[in-house]
């Protein structure tokens, strides 16, 4: 049995209204493909051969490998190389297990051990802690596969075909308020994928070729509220399920290796709001969560964890510290720079400096990410007063202009 993904929550907006019927009112698909802000791989990280991973919303990302009896934490900037903050051990060590994990508003974090050919438990441990004594722990079915956590911490717990919905701090099978049996007829062998919980108490599985939606107070053979299915969606093999704080829908596809955001009312044959796939992204459907604030994490092939800002850019901050340093009379002049203190939740791109001399553009340049400095010969430009404007990009568009004034002789 193999871990399908870790759905984390923390503080979710509420977000009023019913579903959408089929293809009606769903905004056009909007593909983008850009590159991690940070990758975790390395010899000290040791995030091979991953069965869960999952991520807060303040960066802290978790990671699990494959039948491992523990759960490797990384701070919220953690990059690189780098060595995990903590361990969490949710049980003996040695038992081969599978595991999920979420966390609640309050950052407790929740851990399903399930024990192969074994028990299942869900154990709860206050933000950062680590150790082997959990704040407290419910016992749930046997095979447990997935776990999701609502934000007052409500939590949903999926075998291969049942859902079982606990209140707020159960700690007893007896605890249950809510059991969804048979979740629909000639469901796919494998059954329940994955589930996620939203701020509404929406439910939603990820099944073989589609993704249900069940209301709040579904209970006891209900069939889904809510049915997202067909070409429009462009969903072939959905693999993993989160929402965010807008209650947006998340969506990771294991054929197509993309990440799909659909509407909170998305129902039926619909488009996406957006995709993100491509060879920069690489998303590795293996295993991928989505924290609340739209913070997303994935594998990496086989060796690395990724973690992108957001799927739902806006444009970066204005580049800082602009300079121009060289005499007015040297044959050349250069520009210095720092990066935006906010990216916008997107990787900057490029750089871009045009020089003017009133209204009139003498130069223009297009840099690298990487760079922070241009130098320009004084015969490209004209004597006089001239401006140099600097912007920088990400996959939304250009930040604001910054203008600094230079004079040439």
């Amino acid at each position: 049995m193999t871990k399908r993904s870790i759905a984390v929550a923390g503080s979710i907006a509420l977000v009023a209204g019913g579903v959408t019927v089929a293809g009606a009112g769903s905004a056009s698909a909007d593909t983008v493909d850009y590159g991690p802000s940070r990758v975790i791989s390395g010899s000290r990280a040791q995030v091979e051969n991953a069965q869960a991973v999952g991520i807060a919303s303040d960066g802290a990302t978790f990671f699990a490998r494959v039948l491992s009896d523990r759960v490797r934490v990384f701070g919220p900037r953690a990059d690189g190389n780098a060595s995990p903050s903590h361990v969490v051990a949710p049980g003996p060590a040695g038992d081969k297990v599978d595991i999920d994990v979420a966390t609640d508003a309050a950052g407790n974090a929740y851990m399903l051990r399930s024990i192969i050919e074994g028990e299942a438990n869900v154990l709860t441990y206050r933000p950062r802690f680590s150790g082997t004594s959990p704040l407290r722990r419910l016992w749930v079915p046997t095979y447990s596969r997935a776990l999701a956590v609502s934000p007052r911490g409500d939590l949903v717990v999926a075998t291969a075909n049942e859902l079982w919905l606990y209140p707020p701090g159960a700690t007893t099978q007896k605890d249950v308020g809510v059991i969804l049996v048979g979740l629909l007829p000639g469901l796919p062998a494998d059954g329940v994928r994955d589930v996620a919980i939203d701020g509404r108490g929406w439910i939603w599985v990820a099944v073989a070729n589609e993704v249900l939606g069940y209301a709040p107070g579904a209970r006891d053979d209900v069939p889904p509220a809510v049915r997202i299915k067909g070409p429009r969606t462009g969903l072939r093999s959905p693999r993993h399920v989160d929402v965010d704080s807008a209650n947006r829908l998340y969506v990771t596809d294991g054929t197509r290796r993309s990440i799909s955001a659909f509407a909170p009312t998305a129902n039926g044959n619909v488009r996406p709001l957006r995709v993100l796939r491509g060879k920069k992204a690489s998303i590795n459907p293996r295993e991928a969560a989505v924290a609340l604030n739209g913070r997303i994490v994935t594998t990496r092939g086989s060796r690395a964890i990724q973690v992108f800002s957001t799927m739902f850019p806006k444009r970066p901050s204005a580049v800082r510290s602009v300079r121009v340093t060289g005499k007015t009379r040297a044959a050349k002049r250069k520009v210095r720079w720092a990066k935006p203190a906010d990216n916008g939740g997107g990787a900057v791109q490029s750089y871009k400096l045009v020089f003017r001399k009133g209204s009139k553009i003498v130069k223009s340049v297009t840099l690298k990410p990487g760079r922070r400095s241009y130098t320009v010969k004084k015969s490209a430009l004209r004597r006089g007063k001239l401006t140099v404007t600097v912007r920088a990009k990400n996959i939304s568009g250009w930040s604001p202009k910054v203008v600094k004034r230079f004079r040439v002789r």
